[in-house]
């Protein structure tokens, strides 16, 4: 089963370029797989000192390297130091109890404590995975079981008794139930492990396929996945939604004059300044060429994306300054009505934004909060700022 683990998880890590971190859970299972190894040669070699030391060395090793893997995994910088000491130290204790009396109660308890500490601090950095739910639940879990279960085996082996030496160990019931025990729980943590990856690994190809490479910003796969369930939170909370869409302003000509290098300079520089405005609870899209959307929650009103439309619009002023073609926008911000679609609110707000570029393009309009209301084109004119209604 640690084979199986080793070769699954430097796969992961050999072909999937963010997935590098995977190879540290790699080399823990690794570890553990050298651990059989040395009860193998204990049993058929005379260094029955030195593999003794090497297999409990390897164990506590792999066991401190999951730690290690689960920090890389969730981007944070490995505590190597702390890592070390912790398995210097377990080493410097299994020293000082090497010619204890083996099965008695304080000897045993000693031998598997710096086991004990090393799964407790798996347990703690395994909380720090930020993607909550069932599977960091197990896998927290699990480890809180294998601390225990190594605190308990002082006294299943001062119960059935493991032997007067090495050798004697592996051939007692002892050996058997706590091997068995023990790999069955380390074959449980690595698959909690490889689910976590495995849902990283789904969750970034979800994230590359609705991210537009160009700008950054949600593409329309993103939209159509993420704003319908806007629209739901919209209704049931009875919270306002609002849509603002924009189309800047003579782009082809920027094309044209300035070629296309130049024209994809100012979509980024654009993108960015949405990055920059758009709140943490809206959605900013790239519809696709030179359109972008916001769908802007908990907005009533409207002043949310009023003053949205305005920062944008300011924001644009200094391009010339940056080394860009001057920049305007046009646009429509319109509300969400419940029962719409969303291809509905996006249509509706496009449509506002057209006729802002027919009046004269540089102005977003707005629509007014009573849709019967002949007024339906409240919203700059020649001004910078917003017109009340």
């Amino acid at each position: 089963m640690a084979a199986l683990f080793v070769v699954t998880y430097g796969v992961i890590a050999l072909y999937y370029a963010r997935q590098r971190a995977t190879a540290w859970f790699m080399v823990s299972y690794l570890l553990g797989f050298l651990t059989p190894i040395c009860h193998l040669l204990i049993l058929y070699t005379d260094q029955v000192a030195l593999f003794s030391l090497l297999g409990y060395g390897v164990f506590l090793g792999g066991i401190v390297m999951m730690a290690v893997g689960i920090q890389a995994f969730v981007g944070r910088r490995p505590q190597w130091r702390l890592a070390l000491l912790l398995w210097a130290a377990g080493i410097g204790l299994r020293l000082v109890i090497w010619d204890g009396a083996r099965n008695t109660l304080p000897y045993e308890l000693l031998f598997q404590l710096p086991f004990a500490v090393a799964a407790i601090a798996v347990m703690l950095v395994a909380r720090q995975i930020g993607q909550a739910g069932p599977i960091r639940a197990m896998l927290v879990g699990i480890f809180g079981v294998i601390a225990a279960h190594f605190l308990l085996k002082p006294f299943l082996v001062v119960s059935l008794g493991s032997g007067p030496t090495p050798k004697s160990y592996l051939g007692s019931v002892y050996a058997v139930v706590s091997q068995i025990s023990t790999g069955v729980l380390l074959v449980a943590a690595g698959l909690c492990l490889l689910l976590l990856v495995i849902q990283k690994a789904l969750e970034e190809t979800i994230l590359d396929a609705e991210t537009d490479p160009l700008t950054g910003l949600t593409n329309r796969r993103g939209l159509y996945r993420v704003g319908p369930r806007l629209l739901v939170e919209a209704t049931l909370r009875g919270e306002g939604l609002h849509a603002l869409f924009l189309d800047l302003d003579h782009f082809k000509a920027i094309n044209d004059r300035h070629g296309h290098a130049t024209g994809d300079s100012v979509l980024v520089a654009f993108a960015r300044v949405l990055q920059d405005l758009v709140a943490t609870d809206m959605l900013a899209v790239r519809m696709g060429g030179e359109e972008f959307a916001v769908l802007i929650p908990h907005d009533t009103t409207g002043m949310r994306a009023a003053r949205l439309a305005d920062a944008i619009r300011d924001a644009l002023k200094p391009f010339a300054e940056k080394g860009l073609p001057a920049l305007t926008v046009s646009g429509g911000i319109v509300r969400y009505r419940a029962s719409e679609t969303l291809d509905g609110l996006i249509a509706h707000a496009d449509q506002l934004a057209y006729r802002a570029k027919r009046a004269g393009r540089d102005r977003i309009l707005q629509e007014p909060l009573d849709r019967s209301s002949e007024r339906s084109d409240i919203g700059w004119a020649e001004g910078p700022r917003l017109v009340a209604g």
